[in-house]
């Protein structure tokens, strides 16, 4: 077999290779030359969008429909929201209604991007399903407006030759921007950064984000409140002290929390494949889903005596705090917004999910109040909300977070947590986004879809069994300088490994009478060519050896040796994978 010739490796002179430190020092700089020159501006440009965006649905439509007419009017609103809507969806052609599970797909397939050509047809179609009083949010709108408006200004940047030292992944400056928009419309800028970094993954977070999500959420907040009012969302009149019961209860809550999430999901996407299924034009389709909203807020006010379904449902959530509804009247509340909800996105609506869902939280956690009477009235309530948003929203954090921040009592995150928690195991992963994926890809991940027969060396220098110590010497080690080397018998078959090692166990005089046959270590571990670069990684960890055999199954034949240098190579192409975005991870590389 031909021997390998060792590669030539040019090294820098050691007085001019990079320091540990100094690289250190280069990423951070670089980092937050980014986070303040990039980040911080988007923050303050989405924060001042966010602020008319804000303007145009609650102040210039809806308060304006609210002083003029009667509640009985304003719940045919939602007809005529709807078909305004599926009128813009329609006439611009616009793809897709969803807005907030568009960032999450533009972040896990970047190629793909957001559609900025269908970016104002869009936003105008949430304006006329919100701002005419459909079940909808704005957290969704706000989240893909400042989302759209990062990736929007991070491509730009990235066109222009004298910004190199700006230049940066769309990705990253697109949730950046989704945590401005969040935290504008929260008046909560730690829940908008957590919101931002959770959103792409059911079990994991966007990490690489979260310092780019802060600051942007800082900016966009400071940018806000100069615009707009700053009032929490949920003002509350008492300051929590924990207790023991009230924790207890929690656990219950989380569950009912975690159904009432299945309950709702199941829902949504039964109505969603039932309005898919009909062969009528888009709009016909709003215009039916706006009739059944509608006819839903009238039945509330039959039943409790306000349109209680109507809008995002936050004025509804705060008399849920402040107890002005009865057991019988908050389960009303929660059936209906929760239908609503459902109906509003089932048939094609445009906004937000999660101010609803919180609404219908709060309705679920006001009945708890009522029936368990907590050491803080309307305590329950807020529970309610993290409960059923963490559920929905695969959430361990941001929900107890924008609990403790809408109401500015921090002691509030402990049992939010613990009903957030119990809700968050009892949902099993199901998620009302579609493009949300479980875990982020890891480079051990990509490791597990590279085959060692894509990596392994093929050129193998190999010693065999009747050779003498001398000329095993002579021969391998001296002139290739490996520390050991496999052992090959008839047709190639693999006999076990030999080491330097073991040759101080034999007298050097005794050299050339020895057989290589009697220091062959016929226990070494072997691999599959088929096994992947993962498992080959598992069994160079336990460092029985830097050298790793690969044999054929079938024949016993040795078909190359893995060592720790390509398991090095593998690694490093990776994690370049990683950062550049989706390759085939399992394509045969060239050995180095």
């Amino acid at each position: 077999m031909r021997p390998i010739v060792p590669a030539t490796v040019r090294s820098l002179p050691k007085n001019q290779r990079p320091t540990a430190l100094s690289e250190n020092l280069n990423e951070h700089f670089r980092i937050a030359r980014h986070v303040f020159l990039v980040a911080a501006p988007v923050g303050v440009i989405v924060g001042a969008a966010i602020a008319a965006y804000d303007f145009v649905v609650n102040t210039l439509l809806w308060e304006h429909f609210s002083h003029w007419l009667t509640p009985w009017q304003l719940c045919l609103l939602p007809i005529a929201g709807m078909a305004l809507t599926g009128l813009i969806l329609t006439v611009f052609k616009v793809p897709s209604s969803s807005m907030a599970d568009e960032i999450v797909l533009a972040y896990h397939r970047p190629e793909a991007g957001i559609a900025f050509e269908s970016a104002l047809p869009k936003l105008a179609a949430s304006i006329t399903t919100m701002g005419f009083g459909a079940s909808a949010g704005m957290e969704g709108a706000s989240k893909w407006l400042g989302g759209t408006i990062g990736l929007f200004i991070q491509r730009r940047i990235n066109r222009i030759a004298f910004l190199k030292p700006l230049h940066g992944r769309g990705e990253t400056t697109m949730l950046a921007g989704a945590a401005a928009g969040i935290s504008a419309i929260f008046r909560a800028p730690l829940t908008g950064a957590i919101m931002g970094i959770e959103s792409p993954y059911k079990h994991d977070l966007a990490h690489e984000s979260l310092i780019h999500g802060l600051v942007a959420a800082a900016t966009s907040y400071a940018t806000f409140i100069v615009f707009r009012p700053s009032r929490p969302y949920f003002p509350i009149r008492f300051v929590y002290h924990l207790n023991f019961r009230d924790l207890l209860i929690c656990v219950p809550l989380g569950l009912a929390g975690g159904l009432a999430s299945h309950l709702f999901l199941g829902c949504l996407a039964r109505i969603k494949k039932t309005w898919g299924r009909s062969s009528a034009p888009r709009v016909l389709k709003l215009v039916g889903g706006g009739v059944i909203v509608s006819a839903i807020a009238l039945t509330t006010i039959y039943l409790t005596g306000a349109p209680v379904t109507l809008q995002a449902g936050l004025p509804i959530a705060n008399n849920l705090l402040n107890g002005k509804y009865l057991l019988a009247g908050c389960l009303i509340v929660f059936a209906a917004k929760l239908l609503a909800t459902a109906f509003t996105f089932g048939s094609g609506g445009v906004g937000g999910l999660f101010v609803p869902s919180a609404t219908i939280g709060a309705a679920l956690g006001a009945a708890f109040d009522a029936a368990f009477h907590p050491s803080q009235p309307g305590l329950f309530t807020l529970i309610g909300i993290a409960a059923f948003t963490g559920a929905s929203y695969n959430s361990l954090l941001f929900a107890a977070v924008f609990v403790a921040e809408a109401t500015g009592s921090p002691a509030l995150v402990v049992p939010s947590l613990i009903a957030s928690s119990t809700a968050f195991l009892l949902a099993s992963g199901i998620s009302n986004s579609e493009s949300q994926k479980t875990r982020r890809v890891t480079d051990d991940a990509l490791l597990g879809e590279m085959p060692i027969r894509n990596w392994m060396t093929t050129t193998i220098v190999a010693a065999t069994p009747d050779q003498t110590l001398a000329e095993f010497v002579d021969r391998y080690v001296a002139e290739h300088w490996f520390r050991e080397l496999p052992v090959i018998g008839k047709k190639g078959v693999f006999l076990g490994m030999v080491s330097m090692k073991s040759l101080a166990t034999v007298p050097r005089d005794q050299w050339d009478r020895t057989p290589v046959a009697n220091l062959i270590d016929r226990g070494a571990r072997t691999i599959c060519g088929a096994h992947s670069m993962a498992a080959a990684g598992k069994e160079l960890a336990l460092g029985h050896s830097n050298y790793l055999p690969v044999v054929d199954p079938a024949t016993d034949q040795l078909v190359g040796m893995l060592s720790s240098s390509d398991m090095i190579r593998a690694r490093r192409h990776a994690n370049e994978v990683l950062e550049t975005g989706p390759n085939p991870a399992t394509e045969k590389q060239p050995h180095e």
